[in-house]
């Protein structure tokens, strides 16, 4: 690892991100990436007013600006109108607005991806790819996405869909048949009706989905689980239908956020009073822990086989700090953290940060060299001078192995700039990353 540097970098990124995705020995899906798409998870999406950019690597699309060419700063993706989130695959990107009953999808779609069969896919065009937004309608109004490796999910009015790559069974179907547009993930592994659906969350080759009936919250898991990141203890089983992930739960308890890493999942449990105020939060994990992204350290625990508590707050009041918001990468962690009664406007809300960080994607690191030190303990992100904490963070964004920070109406990034995804030109070929925030260009 520590010749990776200058154009090498991206290289080894990109060997590392196949493994992050697919893991290594006994996989069988280690030798399905497809062999033109080796550069997964390089390229980035965020919005600025009511406008979508994306930057970074773009060989099949994925920044939508119909080229394909890497860009290096920002660019503004027209016809799209105001967005609500936007993810992205390792070679595509997805966005969706609010009241909409359609997603816009673009990139790679070897797999189908897209969800678009009129975009060419396997065993039609070696071109298939969109360099365009494509517009794709569910029927009904969206209120999540989230992109794995190679495929998409998202919730319409309760209901899960899913599209794409499907040798693990990450789309949910019962089979391990690639799907080129939508279908419905209605039935759990035992024949049972999948409750209302409100988030999604997509690792490399596995689905988690949250589920509401009203009274009663819920995780599901599908997919591969070589590292245990369905929860399931049987590590050789993987599941082509959602099963229920066990948790201990605290009394009244709700699960209120999930988010998934290229081989690990979690889950944010939340009480809350009479007067909807939170009084605990305890964020659980399972699955790879070999960077130590679960908060435990990966020489003793390289996995976690069903869930764990990675950090909890029993007694949260108005001045404690909670997580706001989870972001992810392939194997890194970010916590938008803030004091539970405070709105973040005063500027006091900052990012913690665990998990890989040889490419910087921590935030941490005031050396000019490179560092292969990741972090099972909790670290904060530092400002662009290294001076001290990143304040005023209002939202976050994690890719692959770099991050995102929105401050005071300015994104900034960390990580991996390999290829341009973290929207600044400015030349790395030194090393590659930036260990501290620099702000994104072209907004």
């Amino acid at each position: 690892m520590q010749t990776c540097k200058g154009f090498w970098l991206f290289i080894c990124a990109a060997v590392l991100a196949s493994a992050s995705l697919y893991g290594c020995g006994n996989s069988k899906t280690s030798e399905s990436i497809p062999s033109s798409a080796t550069i997964l998870y390089a390229h980035s999406v965020v919005f600025k007013n009511t406008s979508t950019y994306t930057m970074g690597y773009n060989a099949f699309g994925q920044l939508g600006d119909g080229t394909l060419t890497n860009r290096p700063s920002a660019v503004k993706i027209g016809g799209l109108g105001p967005m609500r989130k936007g993810v992205i695959g390792a070679e595509h990107t997805m966005v969706f607005g609010n009241l909409s009953s359609s997603v816009w999808t673009w990139g790679y779609n070897l797999y189908g991806q897209l969800g678009d069969p009129a975009v060419p896919h396997l065993g039609v065009s070696e071109n298939a790819n969109s360099s365009l937004p494509r517009q794709l309608f569910l029927g009904a109004t969206v209120s999540d996405i989230a992109a794995g490796g190679f495929h998409s999910l998202a919730v319409a009015r309760g209901v899960i869909k899913s599209w794409g790559y499907n040798l693990d069974g990450q789309l949910g179907t019962g089979n391990t048949d690639n799907s080129y547009e939508p279908k419905p993930v209605s039935t759990d592994f035992y024949g049972n009706s999948l409750p209302p659906a409100v988030q999604v969350a997509a690792g490399g080759t596995h689905s988690l989905a949250l589920c509401d009936d009203g009274s009663v919250t819920s995780v599901y898991a599908w997919g591969n689980n070589a590292s245990g990141q369905l929860g399931f203890t049987n590590l050789s089983t993987s599941s082509k239908w959602p099963k229920k992930v066990t948790f201990l739960p605290a009394a009244g308890g709700k699960i209120e956020q999930i988010a998934a890493l290229g081989r690990a999942s979690l889950a944010l449990e939340v009480v809350r009073d009479g007067s909807n105020n939170i009084t605990r939060q305890t964020l659980w994990g399972w699955g790879h822990n070999g960077t130590g992204e679960l908060a435990a350290d990966p020489t003793v625990t390289p996995f976690s086989y069903a869930p764990e508590v990675l950090f909890e707050d029993t007694n949260v009041g108005p001045t404690t700090r909670i997580i706001k918001k989870i972001a992810t990468g392939l194997n890194h962690v970010l916590l938008l953290m803030g004091v539970r009664d405070n709105d973040g406007s005063d500027g006091s809300w900052t990012v913690d940060a665990l998990g890989y960080n040889y490419y910087g994607q921590l935030g941490n690191n005031k050396e000019p060299v490179g560092t292969s030190i990741s972090s099972f303990e909790i670290v904060q992100t530092l400002n662009t001078a290294g001076t001290g904490n990143l304040t005023g963070v209002t939202d976050i964004a994690a890719f692959g192995y770099h991050s995102l920070a929105l401050v005071g109406g300015v994104w900034y990034g960390w990580g991996t700039n390999s290829l341009g995804q973290l929207g600044n030109p400015i030349v790395t070929d030194a090393v590659g990353y930036f260990q501290l925030p620099v702000q994104v260009q072209g907004l």
